[in-house]
């Protein structure tokens, strides 16, 4: 056969073994998922029994299918020798591959891992292939995997930025205000999600501040003509604090008490524990509201993100 057509056989052997190893990638890992899942080790055990047969089976056959071509098959048990070893291989560069996309990405665009993990084997077939430029370009495209594989585990590992963790947890920029904390108080953290965003201040010897930004609407609580909400146990009392605010102190075993604001198709509550004795701190808050900075914002990068 001339070496054009060895070529080409190779070729073809390569792309046949990386598309049984995507789908052996596939198997192996809803196996593994599907028994974890079960429970109890023999169901596992099974799973994974019949997995690796039909991968063994698979692999075989594609090996036959070049005897003539790759060295080691032409001896004697080199089948099951270069079966072994290229299943060893690829499940090896395989399952390191799964474990992160797992923890990364947590199986979604799944199809890039059955093709990672395909590449694996073909890798690993490579290697058997004759030729030293045949198996240093398979030991680099190992390198090349193997480079992905940490710099993908490095990635993850990273703090979010501010704009990535915003985005990801599908937060409204425009609700993300604070107001400029009373004297004596700092602004201590923040919190975010898609239904709203709360800043927390505090000051030594003393109660601390909840401010909390919602969109109108965002509270299904009943409420009467005052817009005072429907108590449905301890009395809840509602008046009219000015300049567009109320206060509604809850009062019962649990007593706190809420400074209002609706603008802009936002509402802003300032809270606290107690009864309102000095409501300046709170209405200091609320009438220099404004949007938060970037560094008042750097403590949601330290909140969980989803994926």
């Amino acid at each position: 056969m001339t070496q054009w057509g060895e070529t080409r056989r190779a070729v073809v052997h390569l792309v046949a073994v990386w598309l049984a190893g995507c789908a052996l990638t596939g198997m192996q890992v809803i196996a593994v998922l599907a028994a974890l899942f079960s429970g109890g080790a023999a169901p596992l055990a099974a799973l994974l029994a019949g997995v690796v047969l039909m991968a063994v089976a698979v692999l075989a056959a594609l090996g036959s299918a070049v005897r003539t071509m790759v060295p080691l098959l032409r001896r004697p048990r080199g089948l099951w020798a270069w079966t072994a070893g290229v299943y060893a291989l690829g499940t090896a560069g395989a399952s390191g591959a799964a474990v992160v996309y797992i923890t990364v990405n947590r199986l979604d665009r799944g199809l890039l891992l059955y093709a990672v993990g395909g590449a694996c084997y073909m890798v690993a077939a490579a290697l058997f292939l004759p030729g030293t430029r045949v198996r240093l370009g398979a030991l680099g495209a190992a390198a090349a995997l193997a480079a992905g594989v940490a710099y993908t585990t490095w990635a993850a590992a990273q703090p979010p930025t501010l704009g990535e963790w915003i985005s990801a947890n599908g937060v409204d920029r425009g609700m993300l205000r604070v107001g400029d904390p009373p004297p004596g108080y700092t602004l201590r953290g923040v919190g975010a999600s898609e239904d709203g965003f709360s800043a927390h201040y505090a000051r030594p010897r003393s109660e601390p501040l909840h401010l909390g930004v919602e969109r109108a609407g965002h509270d299904t609580r009943r409420v009467d003509a005052r817009d005072c909400p429907v108590p449905r146990g301890d009395p809840i009392r509602c008046t009219d604090d000015g300049g567009g605010r109320q206060l509604r102190v809850y009062e019962g075993d649990y007593e706190h008490w809420e400074l209002r604001l609706r603008r802009d198709g936002l509402v802003y509550t300032v809270a606290g524990d107690g009864s309102p004795t000095d409501r300046s701190a709170a209405r200091h808050i609320l009438s220099t509201l404004r949007p938060a900075t970037d560094a008042e914002l750097a403590g949601l990068t330290e909140l969980p993100m989803r994926r």
